[in-house]
């Protein structure tokens, strides 16, 4: 932390000699002659920018020595570059077009380097200020659910999950998020915390999508894809902006909603003399959480006869024959969704021996009764998040930036592992220093966090073992069901008697002991019972630099190279992931490097043919290092650009998938590494897989076959891909565009938490009983997985500033099965497993595979921003198909409902105070939908906003 600090005040204090100024003049009009304000005007090359006023005039001043040229900007209309010389700088004239159509976007995300969106060589998508404008979102991040082939799965009112391509998760550690280039996942945890400590909404100038394996040029963790949200630079924007945003969630929920909400974010900036700027941001926003109120039935594989079988065929899955019985007053096994202590798979249900007294209930599994997850939080699902960001600038001789930034996020929300965790007051903070050139970039930053939380279902368990224990609360149970003759909801509510109610100084004296006390700690007063809580504040650097070669190399080729250093500290104090022998922490260190080369050809007047080739070296400390390849190449006639690429890639675990421990006594999640299974008890108490022990019970495995398949830890490897895509894209008569995509992609030794048994006594017949934890094992399972997918989006502008657009999204994974000798495994009819689609029963019944992604979705959109010269308009309507889920220790196996949302927004602009009104609304219709199994319910959010946009800004 020192040395990034001391380089980062070496690099403020550098040169500084002075240089010639020029002053830059000019005004900019539309095809009227009517001055245009907010106009962005940036030299090329440079981060030297203005806004126009409200005259349409704007100056500026540069060290750059003429002739230079100059982008002008500005949403619904055509970007303009003007050559600036001698004889006009002073007195520059711009005239702007309007285009319904955006398609000269300038991308970085694909190859590093600034390049046409439309001959990017793999799928680019780009938001800027046009399309968060007209999105009916309330947040940028949140406009990303209108892209096509995106998943948002929504944790928390603040915290969603970025979905691409198959194998969709609450916490994906496949994904990169790359916020102004840091890396915004938790260090321990291993998965981007969405925008929960990104930047400012009003601060945000774009954000780039790469969907699909980007490792070649951003190292392991972005194989399926990358985002690069890049912050607004102060010598281009600057002044006072405000935004102010009211809005209500929680309708129709009877007394508890309709529920308020507020946002607040202020941003500063300015430019100080010549060479130095400062950003100041702020955001908070406060509210109540959308609900996870699901209580019905769990759907589980855990359940007795979950899939209907075809007994003709060895028992072959024909389909999902479980049927919940949501009522517990006639369900001896009700195990709500979103009710927590009564938990079949993690201590919340008891199961009467096979020689109970009374035969009424023998070998019977009844729950507890357990609490819904308001109760347990106690907070009335009150939810806050603050965000924060300083930032200094300073330019330096020969076209150079150095920077110095900070990086606040802040706040409370939950998140769905295997199952559900209250973080109550996250916070992180990010140092970056940076230095920028023309063709380099040099960059130090450093994240660290404090992530603690607790688990909602073990601490409901625990309350509700501190009142009563299972034993005691099944023998209660059980006399008033048989003794007194009474129904299932009586002999309950008999046992329950004296239970401590949700909101009572008992109730919340032991909830707080349980939460506020580390699993790895026993709680004063409750007999060596340990806590719920956890956590992660662990630490990481990362120091990477690029060069542009192509200069030096006379232009012969674009060549870029480039490399990183990233070094891991863990501190979980043994909560989340296990300590060393001498019980001191894990540290993790990785390098990487890359090159890439690419050439632009010409082929007579109309055709040209861009090749491109790459290839990066990563090596992380736990394991062999790699190569990752990519070569690509685009081919463009006339305005029709043809995309193609192929790419190896692999990804190293994260920390919580190899050093993950769950609780003792408890289920949980287990890392990979042998020290994680010794710490899980695994070699002296094997577990097996969910299917064998269901095959053992069904009597198709005997004893000694089962013994066969315990879980045997392994080597832990990389998981890897190998994929290619092919695109197309291009804009017909100005007026309609149009951007396909088809890839296909095949893992290997894939990692996914598999279901184990482990048997509570150690004991192979435990199995009869049900007397046993789970646990989600991370292991690379010997499958081969493949993900076939295509999709299109397009945008036709109808005239008088109106323009409709929609996009469409297929996938399909498919699985060949395979056990740990690699041979194919066959499904209980005795037929091969080769290619078939994962959310076939008869698959799905041999283990979980978490493809967990629709088959198919699309978006419509009616967009017109100049209905008149003030009002603008969008009307957005989603649909999403049902996805088969697989997730987690307590959550689940369903056929998730498909979805829609109507989502619309209204804008008004008041020039006289530089300011945008706005009134809109996602899910107008307010019909509720869950994104995955267990999550929060979303419906209507309907809010007013009224954005200053740089205010107090002199020219």
């Amino acid at each position: 932390m020192r040395h990034l600090f001391l380089l980062s005040f070496l690099w403020l204090l550098g040169p500084v000699s002075s240089w010639a100024q020029t002053n830059l003049a000019g005004l900019v009009t539309d095809e009227k002659n009517q001055p245009l304000a907010g106009v962005t005007i940036i030299i090329r090359g440079t981060n030297t920018g203005t806004i126009t006023q409200a005259n349409g005039q704007f100056s500026l001043q540069t060290n750059e020595s003429l002739p230079l040229t100059i982008t002008a900007s500005f949403i619904g209309y055509k970007r303009q570059d003007v050559v600036v010389r001698g004889n006009n700088f002073r007195t520059i004239s711009i005239r702007l077009g309007e285009e319904a159509i955006l398609t000269d976007e300038v991308v970085v995300s694909a190859s590093r380097v600034p390049e046409d969106i439309q001959k990017a060589a793999v799928t680019v998508e780009k938001l800027g200020a046009r399309q968060f404008q007209q999105s009916p979102a309330t947040s940028p991040f949140d406009a990303l659910q209108n892209v096509k082939g995106v998943d948002l799965l929504t944790q928390s009112l603040t915290f969603k999950s970025v979905n691409l391509r198959g194998f969709g998760a609450n916490n994906n550690n496949r994904f990169l998020q790359l916020t102004d280039g840091m890396d915004n996942r938790s260090p321990g945890l291993g998965f981007g915390f969405g925008n929960v400590a990104g930047v400012s909404d009003l601060d945000v100038e774009s954000i780039e999508l790469i969907p699909g394996a980007s490792s070649a040029l951003y190292g392991p963790d972005a194989l399926q894809g990358l985002m690069l949200t890049t912050s607004k630079n102060p010598f281009t924007y600057q002044g006072l902006s405000v935004q102010l945003k009211v809005g209500a969630n929680n309708f129709g929920k009877g007394s508890f909603g309709p529920k308020g909400y507020g946002d607040i974010a202020v941003r500063y900036a300015k430019q100080l003399g010549a060479r130095f700027a400062v950003k100041i941001n702020f955001q908070r926003l406060s509210g109540t959480d959308f609900i996870a109120d699901d209580y019905s039935d769990r759907s589980t594989r855990a359940r007795a006869n979950f899939f209907t079988t075809d007994p003709s065929r060895g028992g072959l899955a024909t389909g999902i024959g479980f049927v919940p019985n949501n009522d517990p007053n006639t369900n001896f096994q009700y195990d709500g969704v979103n009710i927590y202590g009564d938990d079949i798979n993690a201590g919340g249900a008891y199961s009467f021996p096979a020689n109970y007294a009374n035969v009424l209930l023998q070998n019977k599994l009844a729950t507890r009764t357990g609490y819904t997850e308001l109760d347990v939080l106690g907070n009335n699902g009150k939810v806050f998040n603050n965000r924060a960001n300083v930032s200094l600038h300073y330019k330096l001789p020969g076209n150079m930036e150095a920077s110095l930034g900070w990086y606040y996020g802040n706040g409370n929300f939950i998140r769905t592992a295997g199952f559900r965790e209250y973080f109550p007051d996250y916070q992180r903070h990010q140092i970056k220093a940076e230095l920028r050139g023309d063709n380099f970039f040099v960059r130090a930053y450093t994240t660290q966090q404090q992530a603690e939380g607790w688990n909602i279902g073990q601490t409901a368990t625990a309350i509700n073992n501190s009142w009563k224990s299972l034993g005691q609360w099944a023998a209660e149970f059980g006399q008033a069901y048989v003794e007194n003759k009474v129904s299932v909801g009586e002999a309950r509510n008999t046992a329950d008697r004296g239970r401590y109610l949700p909101g009572s100084d008992r109730f919340n004296l032991v909830r707080d002991a349980f939460a506020n006390t580390y699993n790895t700690d026993t709680v004063p007063g409750y007999k060596g019972a340990r806590g719920t809580r956890f956590r992660d504040n662990s630490a990481m650097w990362h120091y990477e630099g690029m060069y542009n070669l192509t200069k030096a190399l006379n232009s012969i080729a674009e060549v870029i190279a480039g490399g990183s250093l990233r070094h891991y500290g863990l501190n979980t104090g043994g909560t989340a992931v296990t300590l060393k022998a001498d019980g001191s922490e894990y540290t993790i260190n990785e390098y990487g490097a890359y090159v890439q080369a690419a050439k632009e050809l010409k082929v007579g007047t109309l055709v040209t043919v861009k090749p491109t080739v790459a290839i990066r070296y990563d090596k992380n400390q736990y394991f062999k290092g790699g190569f990752t390849p990519r070569a690509s190449a685009v081919v463009s006639v006339g305005p029709h650009n043809f995309r193609g690429s192929w790419q190896s890639a692999f990804r190293n675990p994260s920390p919580g998938q190899l050093f993950a421990v769950p609780a003792a006594g408890r289920g949980g999640d287990v890392g990979g590494a042998q020290l994680a299974a010794e710490s899980a008890g695994l070699f002296t108490n094997p577990a097996y897989l969910d299917s064998d022990v269901k095959d053992y019970t069904a009597g198709r495995l005997s004893e000694a076959q089962l013994r066969t398949r315990a879980y045997n830890p392994a080597n832990f490897t990389t998981e890897k891909i190998k994929t290619w895509e092919v695109g197309y894209k291009t804009l017909i008569q100005n007026r309609l565009y149009v951007d396909a995509f088809y890839f296909h992609s095949k893992y290997t030794d894939f990692i996914a938490a598999q279901s184990f048994y482990q048997p509570s006594n150690g004991q192979i017949a435990d199995f009869a009983s049900n007397a046993y934890r789970t646990l989600q094992i991370n292991f690379n399972n010997f499958n081969e997985i493949f993900v076939n997918g295509w999709g299109i989006g397009s945008e036709y502008g109808l005239g008088r500033g109106f323009t409709i657009s929609g996009n469409y999204a297929y996938q399909v994974g498919t699985v060949t099965l395979r056990d740990a000798q690699g041979n194919v495994i066959n499904d209980n009819a005795g037929s091969p497993i080769v290619k078939r689609k994962m959310s076939n029963p008869e698959v799905s019944q041999k283990g979980r595979n978490f493809f967990i992604s629709p088959e198919n979705r699309y978006n419509l959109t009616l967009s017109n921003s100049r209905l008149t010269d003030r009002l603008g308009a969008t009307i957005t309507y989603r649909w999403t198909d049902r996805m088969w889920v697989e997730q987690g220790t307590t959550a689940g196996d369903i056929w998730l409902p498909s979805w829609t949302s109507l989502d619309a927004q209204v804008s008004y602009k008041v020039p006289t105070f530089k300011s945008v009104v706005k009134l809109g609304g996602t899910n107008l219709l307010n019909q509720y939908y869950a994104q995955g199994y267990g999550l929060a319910r979303i419906g209507g959010l309907y809010y007013l906003s009224i954005t200053f946009d740089e205010l107090m800004r002199q020219m």
